[in-house]
């Protein structure tokens, strides 16, 4: 039985990508840096939830243009943001 789209449990994303992190899995220094991006593709996920996550990319840009994000780390977040959206699509099929 799928799951709702429409309901994700972001804090328990946020712990399973905090877990990641301090086993040495992701590219990156702190994760108070990573938490809003793992909440903001949360956030994509449930506006866009049946998009193909080149379309959800495209989004994620969009409001990392309001943010200052040095070019360096975007392909970090960008990365995080695609496997937490495969991440969510695996627990909703």
């Amino acid at each position: 039985m799928s799951r709702d789209p429409s309901v994700i449990d972001v804090q328990a994303e946020i712990a399973h990508w905090q877990a990641r992190h301090a086993q040495g899995n992701l590219d990156a220094g702190k994760f108070s840096e990573l938490s809003p991006v793992v909440k903001m593709a949360c956030d994509i996920y449930l506006q866009a939830p049946r998009s193909s996550d080149q379309e959800r990319l495209r989004l994620f840009r969009d409001r990392l243009e309001h943010h200052f994000i040095s070019s360096s780390t975007q392909s970090n977040y960008e990365q995080l943001a695609t496997d937490c959206w495969q991440r969510l699509g695996a627990r909703n099929s």
